[in-house]
């Protein structure tokens, strides 16, 4: 087959892409897209800091009452999670004993700030 006869082949053709903008890529069932923190579940107890490899969750100073197990604490930290140093592994949904910590199957936004904040 001719250069030309190949061009004129693929120009009657549907194209292969997605068109970005405004064709929705499909998100797998597994995929972990971006952390979410659900405020009302932390207790603040710093699991999540502490398993997370790349170090991207820190606690920071938020002083409350959380209810948790029938129990009223008084929390001290909550986390906040700097979303372009985060490499999405899970673990701080897996040891979070509350719930409070999800990572959701949506695209997480771009930018070039690095530190930008979840909290």
């Amino acid at each position: 087959m001719s250069v030309l006869s190949e061009m004129l082949v693929n120009l009657l053709r549907k194209p292969f892409t997605i068109l970005y903008p405004t064709e929705k890529v499909p998100i797998p069932d597994s995929f972990r897209g971006r952390v979410a923190i659900t405020d009302e579940k932390c207790i603040g107890c710093s699991k999540c800091s502490l398993v997370c490899p790349p170090q991207a969750i820190t606690m920071v100073a938020n002083l409350r009452e959380v209810e948790f197990k029938g129990k009223v604490l008084v929390r001290k930290k909550k986390p906040q999670v700097k979303v372009f140093r985060c490499i999405r592994c899970g673990l701080c949904q897996r040891h979070c004993p509350t719930g409070a910590i999800i990572v959701v199957p949506e695209l997480s936004r771009t930018g070039t700030d690095r530190e930008v904040v979840v909290t």
